[in-house]
């Protein structure tokens, strides 16, 4: 069974492949859902960012805001050297 965030990922893949024919963006969707049903929150009963699927989720989100400059990566937003 599959988390509702999970579940929430794929039928957006799904939108985006199909209405939007966007089938690059839809498997970065797909591979962040991949990872949700382990994933979790820092605390008692979490993971940390340490966490495998944490690290990947994390990874794949900086592959997307680097190629569609949506928040860190914006025009006039100061980078940390990496």
């Amino acid at each position: 069974m599959t988390s509702p965030i999970e579940h929430s990922l794929m039928v957006l893949s799904s939108v985006l492949e199909k209405k939007h024919n966007d089938i690059e963006l839809a498997s970065y969707a797909a591979r962040i859902a991949s990872q949700c049903h382990v994933a979790g929150f820092p605390g008692k009963n979490g993971f940390s960012a340490k966490h495998p699927c944490n690290k990947e989720i994390e990874k794949i989100t900086d592959k997307l805001d680097k190629k569609y400059k949506v928040w860190a990566y914006r025009e006039g937003v100061d980078q940390e050297e990496e």
